[in-house]
This record gives structure tokens, sequence and C-alpha cells, in this order.
């Protein structure tokens, strides 16, 4: 697979700009998946010299600190320099309640902060500027915690919290902190077992917490795993919103759902004391659908950090090289795997699971299945034959005298469509061109190529306002194609299930030639729609057919570089296919380099 080979020439070039003596030092699942992220945040494009610069950057802050913990502040030091230097409102800090009082003859509480008692990786403990202490003025929200038989002794201890919005004034001749609403309390295993239990059903079992039952109360709880931290103006984010996404599972099992926790004006700071594969806890939530939680103005939030963070495959002792198919063994976990995807299943419900499918996968040295349940196997229907993706944190198993691989949100599990990056075809550094005529199953491969024939599907399963036949309408959540039951009711074939949301996507087929050789090949909906430059639903509303014939004839004569999946059917006599996963005008390529 050729983004492999992109993958070990970065991982060299890495090394050489780090000083490194030898590449086998920097694990080759940090380099897979710090360069999927890249590309994932280049939609248009990006050289090999900004890939190499963000990915020494990425090195050193793993190497320096906790993942996305280079803004978080440690120690009160800020508020003691001369001038005006004070801590900016957006810092976050993580902190240690030394003590909890109350004011005499009032109602008012105050902490006795100092710094952490840790340091990030690779860096010594700060010990003068972490002993310093403030007193902090406890905000009314947290007053009822104070007060309540269920939180007795949780402030004791040096609790760790993080803290945003913090402000110093002078009060009685000391510099104190005003009160603050935003704040994330730390919790331990050992020490906050029975809080956990008591307010989010989660018993710990073995060192690790599970949701085993229902909280002992309603307080609009919820308990899940950090999946994705999206800082603000990141991806989905809003500029004036930062979201954590995590994997929440009903109590007694299930398939986790994803929900958005939203961190909104002067919480903002407070997403980055979570990372992923830690445990988010929140009571009183504020519900903002069904899908998205905010942090509300009653809103408690905790926070169980993972324990291991190193994402390398912990039971084989192998922690630089690539991990093949044919090296697993069973009971390993944190797997990172590149691999050509052979087949796909339909949705296969099980008890309390109502979504989870089987991939068949290759990487040329062995075969496998994986199990993927959940929100993560309704991506994976997405996901055609022949394409190469890396799966990233699975799981290894015996099953039947072999090794099958399990993935899901609730174990942090992700898998990234390298064929379709649309970075890769945009930026001639990241991958080589080959001529049409060696184009040979199984394989993703770069062609530059002109468009000679533009052909609709003709599905019959579309729009009543596509009179050209080039559409067709997918399942909403998963995006294959409908079949009409025989109640007449929209079906899934692949989900299993009947539809309720359905979207119209382009279906069309191309003829291209590159000089060596000419060629048929699907198109993906997505690509078809930049050939077109046009959407779904833009087309659906041209008047006429002849008004649709044209936009279907915009790409004839074109050039473009684009990314040609060949891949065979096994009920199919052997035939191979062709589908384009990703392309981009040749005109664009290397704008950006």
């Amino acid at each position: 697979m050729e983004f492999g080979q992109t993958l070990n020439e970065l991982r060299v070039e890495l090394a050489n700009c780090i000083g490194a003596d030898k590449a086998e030092g920097i694990p080759w699942s940090w380099v897979a998946t710090a360069v999927s992220r890249i590309l994932s945040d280049h939609s248009s494009g990006v050289s090999r010299a900004v890939v190499l610069a963000e990915l020494e950057s990425a090195w050193h802050q793993y190497t320096s600190s906790e993942e996305q913990d280079s803004a978080v502040q440690r120690t009160l030091g800020g508020f003691f320099h001369r001038g005006n230097t004070a801590p900016a409102l957006t810092a976050l800090f993580e902190l240690r309640i030394v003590a909890l009082e109350q004011l005499a003859h009032t109602s008012i509480w105050m902490w006795r902060l100092s710094g952490s008692d840790t340091a990030p990786k690779g860096m010594l403990p700060p010990r003068h500027s972490a002993s310093k202490q403030m007193s902090a003025f406890v905000h009314q929200r947290f007053y009822p915690m104070i007060e309540s038989a269920e939180f007795e002794g949780f402030f004791g201890g040096r609790r760790a919290l993080y803290l945003a919005g913090l402000r110093g004034t002078a009060c009685e001749e000391e510099l104190k902190l005003l009160p603050t609403t935003s704040a994330v309390f730390v919790l331990q295993v050992e020490r906050d077992a029975r809080l956990m239990r008591d307010f989010f059903g989660v018993e710990v079992v073995d060192t690790q917490p599970v949701l085993a039952n229902e909280p002992a109360f309603d307080a609009g709880q919820v308990w899940g795993v950090v999946d994705t931290v999206l800082q603000s103006g990141e991806d989905h984010a809003t500029p004036h919103c930062a979201v954590v996404e995590i994997a929440v599972c009903p109590a007694g099992g299930g398939q986790p759902r994803l929900v958005a926790v939203e961190f909104r004006g002067a919480d903002i700071s407070l997403a980055q004391a979570f990372h992923r594969g830690d445990c988010l806890g929140l009571v009183c939530a504020a519900a903002e659908n069904s899908s998205t939680l905010s942090y509300g103005a009653q809103t408690l939030a905790f926070v169980l950090p993972a324990a291991v963070k190193v994402p390398e495959a912990t039971a084989t002792g192998v922690r630089s090289p690539r991990v093949w198919l044919s090296q697993l063994r069973p009971e390993t976990s944190g797997l990172t795997l590149l691999v050509r995807v052979m087949a796909v299943s339909a949705n296969m419900p099980a008890d309390n699971e109502p979504f989870r499918r089987a991939m068949r996968v290759s990487d040329g040295t062995a075969a496998c299945d994986a199990t993927v349940w959940g929100a993560l196997a309704q991506r994976v229907a997405q996901l055609r034959a022949g394409q190469t993706v890396l799966m990233r944190k699975f799981e290894a198993h015996e099953e039947q005298g072999g090794v099958v691989l399990n993935g899901g949100l609730d174990i942090g599990s992700a898998i990234d469509n390298v064929s379709a990056f649309p970075a890769v075809p945009h930026s001639a550094a990241l991958r080589r061109l080959e001529s049409l005529d060696r184009v040979r199953a199984p394989a993703s491969r770069y062609v530059r190529v002109s468009v000679t024939r533009v052909e609709p599907l003709l599905d019959e399963m579309r729009d009543s306002r596509d009179l050209a036949a080039a559409t067709k309408l997918v399942h909403a959540l998963c995006g294959r194609r409908l079949v009409r039951a025989s109640s007449g009711a929209l079906e899934c074939a692949k989900c299993a299930t009947p539809v309720a949301d359905t979207k119209s996507v382009f279906a069309l087929a191309v003829d291209l030639d590159d000089g060596t050789a000419v060629a048929h090949a699907r198109v993906a909906a997505h690509v078809a729609a930049m050939m077109l430059a046009t959407t779904p639903e833009h087309f659906l509303k041209l008047p006429s057919r002849a008004a649709q014939l044209a936009a279907l004839a915009k790409p004839l004569g074109q050039a473009f570089v684009v990314c040609l999946t060949a891949f065979t059917i096994a009920d199919s006599s052997n035939e191979t296919l062709l589908r384009i996963d990703a392309a981009c005008p040749a005109d664009d390529v290397g704008i950006l380099e």
C-alpha cells in the first residue's frame, strides 16, 4: 500500500529533523495517527514540508507534555509576577485543594489552592512555583457539594481540579482569587469508587470503571468515554464553542452512542482538561437535544483520567515497528493497523447491540475479520471494498482457534479512510503517479486522467426530480442504497432496518484516458459532486432534463488526479472493478507546495 511507504519515509525524515539516532525510536503507530490527522485537517492539499513541520511540532508536544496539555498551567506563579502580567482569563489551571474553610461568622467558603503535584512527561516538577498557595472564594454553584453528605471528604486529600476564568484581587493585603464557575474535578478509581457508583452507576472492575447499574438518584447525570476533543473553531466546533465527544453506554450493557458535550463562553478552556480515553462525568447537564449536552449554569463536571495513554500495542512488547496482521496475538490492545478492506457485512444486531458489522481486511501478510460495534459500525458501513484504511486502538482476541479484531467507540477505536483523503491527490510530494495501464487489483493508485464520458447509473430508487437518472436515494445514516420492501416502505439492505432519513447522492460512472489505456470507473458520491462543481440538491432543482444533462457534461475533457481503487468481487466472476475514491482538478496540484 502506497500510504504505508509514505509513512515509512516520513518517519525517517522526522527522525532526521529531531536528531534521533534511528527512526525506530519513533513509534510507527504514532506517526500513522499523526499523519492521518494532518491529512484530515488539510482538505485542499498540503506540502511535505508542512507535514514534517506539523509532525515535528506534534512530536515535541508528545514527548514534553501530555497531549493537549501544553496550555495547562500547573502553578499559581503567574499571579505573583510584577507588573500587569496576570494570566489570561482563558488560561486553564491544574491545581490542588490544600484546605477548605468557612470564613468566621459568614456563609462564605474558601479554598486554599496550590500548584499541581504533577508535571508534564519528561519535565522536572516546578517545586518552587508549585509551592505557592492562594486562597480562592468558592462559587455558590459548588456549595451543595460542600454541604452534602454524598460529598463528605471529597475536598480533602489534596483533591486535584482544573479551573478556568481565574482573576486575582487584593483582599485584606492578601491576593485572593475571585469565584469562578469553570471547574472540572479529577476523580481517582479507588478513592472515589462510592461516588462514581452512587452518582453515575459506575462500578470499578479490575481497576477499570464499568457502567453497570442505574445511579442511586436522578440528577441529570451522564458518564462516557472521551472520543474526540474539538477546540474552539476546530472542525465542527463554532468559534465560541469547544466540543468534547463522548461515547455513552446504556446501563446494563448495549452499544454506546456518541454525545457531544459543549463548553461555551468562559467555559471553553475546560475542554482542554479532557483527553481521548478519559471518562467524563456530568451532573445536572444541560440538554440541547438528544445528542448534545452543554456545561450549563448548574452543571458539575468530573474527569477520570485514562490509566494508559500510550498509543502502542501493549501485549506484544513491540512498541515501535509496524504491526502486521500475520503478527497478531490474542489479548493484544491498542493496535494500529494499515489494511485494505475486502468486504463489509450487513448490520448484524445482537442482544442490546443494535449496530454491529463485520469487516474482512488484509495487509498482504494475512487476512483477518474485525467486528465493529455501535456508532463506529455505522461509519464502517460507508467503507467500500478495496479501500485502504487506518484502524486505530483495536483489540485482538482469540475466537474459534483464530485471531479476530474488535473495536468500538467505548474503547477509543477509530477508522480513517486513507483512500478518501482529499489532500493526497492535491499534494504531489505525498504520492506518486502511475499510468492507467499499470493499475491492477487490489490497489489504490494515483493517476492523472482525462474524463471522456460521464454515464448516469440509472438507479431506480431516486428522487422524482432527477430527470437524468444521475442520482440515487441512500440511507442518510450509512450512505448505502435503499430497497423497497413488500410493504412499500423503504429499507436499507445493509442496516436491515426501515429507513426514516434519506438523502440524494450522485450515482455516476466515467470513462478515463491517460494516453496509456482507457478505463471505466464508478465515482464515489462526494467525488462526483466535486467533478460536477455542484451538489445533488442544486442538481435536482435544475428545471429540465436538458439542463441536468448539461451539468453532467461539465467534467468532459477535464484532467483530474484521482485515487483509483482497483478491486475484485468474489461473486462477479472475479472481475476487476475500478472506483474513484478521491480526486482533484489537475490544475490544482501543487498550488500549496
